[in-house]
């Protein structure tokens, strides 16, 4: 049996393209869905789950001054979706990846998960993620990887917001 280290290093996605990430719908584990691993044009989608996170901390890398200027939902809208608009000033979420680079750094011996491996009676491990987009702390007993294949089944929907509120519009210039 892979031990956590072994898995991550032989599954490393160093400058991939991460497409989604997020607490999976039962909410015990924090899943990667990772595309690109071995650069563009692969479509290759791999998943990472790491099972039991009892930590996930996630903070924006988008400078401040970008970041409100790309609030604005036309920021998030891509392709034929996109308002037509010539060269917006501001971070386009609607590329829908963020480039993983330096990519997932495994943390020996992290605070985090000295933390909580004393707190649980159980060995936690800690690890980083770090994009142009974001940067993501996880504290997690076990991962597991899984390729999803080159042209998945698994369809990777596309979220938009919702319609904005006159009052929510109105409460944006506080």
């Amino acid at each position: 049996m892979s031990t956590v280290q072994e898995i991550l290093k032989k599954e490393s996605f160093f400058d991939a393209a991460i497409i989604r990430h997020g607490f999976t719908d039962y909410m015990r584990d924090y899943e990667i869905i990772v595309g690109a691993r071995d650069g563009p044009p692969n479509t290759d989608l791999h998943a990472y789950q790491f099972i039991g996170c009892v930590e996930a901390q996630y903070q924006t890398r988008v400078a401040p001054l970008v970041f409100v200027q790309s609030l604005p939902d036309e920021y998030v809208y891509s392709g034929p979706d996109y308002p037509s608009k010539e060269g917006p000033d501001g971070f386009i979420w609607g590329v829908r990846y963020s480039n993983a680079y330096p990519g997932l750094i495994y943390v020996e011996n992290g605070d985090r998960a000295h933390y909580w491996s004393q707190l649980l009676k159980r060995k936690m491990h800690e690890v980083t993620v770090e994009t142009e987009a974001f940067h993501l702390r996880l504290v997690f007993t076990e991962v597991r990887y899984h390729f999803l294949g080159v042209e998945p089944e698994v369809v990777i929907r596309k979220d938009y917001p919702i319609e904005a509120t006159e009052s929510e519009s109105s409460d944006s210039n506080i």
